[in-house]
């Protein structure tokens, strides 16, 4: 699902791939509410709608369509689009694509841990996956033997 809130307008607008539903669309609106409430807003005039989009053809491209439904949304584009199987693959693809193309570089953090690597620390690679860890903490095993991290053994 996507939630789409527009505080000046005192609207939301509410995107289900699966579809909305009037009991949905309720509860979004109850629950912007009571969040803009939180936050110090009137929120008496508050509306919540939607658009007509897409619906999901299959049980696994929810998440698929909620990011393309944002991307065109702040764009400022129509929220139609192909969803065949086929469009979707390649909507996968391209999200994939980005997040790659966009992701920072990790290679100086411990697979476990997730800290960077210190100059007085061990550090060890997994022979399979190729992942490297500091040495504490895979409770410092062999480095004399090969050694198969806890995600490959």
């Amino acid at each position: 699902m996507l939630v789409v809130m527009y505080p000046h307008e005192k609207k939301t607008l509410f995107l289900d791939p699966l579809g909305e539903g009037k009991g949905k669309t309720k509860v979004c609106l109850q629950s912007t509410r009571a969040f803009m409430r939180m936050k110090g807003c009137k929120v008496s005039r508050w509306t919540c709608s939607t658009l007509p989009h897409n619906r999901q053809q299959d049980s696994t491209s929810c998440g698929v369509l909620a990011l393309k439904f944002a991307e065109k949304i702040l764009l400022g584009e129509s929220i139609e689009f192909e969803s065949s199987q086929k469009a979707v693959h390649e909507l996968r693809l391209d999200i994939a694509t980005s997040l790659l193309r966009e992701s920072d570089d990790l290679s100086r953090l411990c697979f476990y841990c997730g800290m960077e690597e210190q100059d007085e620390e061990h550090w060890i690679c997994c022979d399979i996956c190729q992942q490297w860890y500091h040495h504490q903490c895979v409770q410092r095993p062999p480095v004399d033997q090969p050694y198969l991290c806890p995600g490959c053994t």
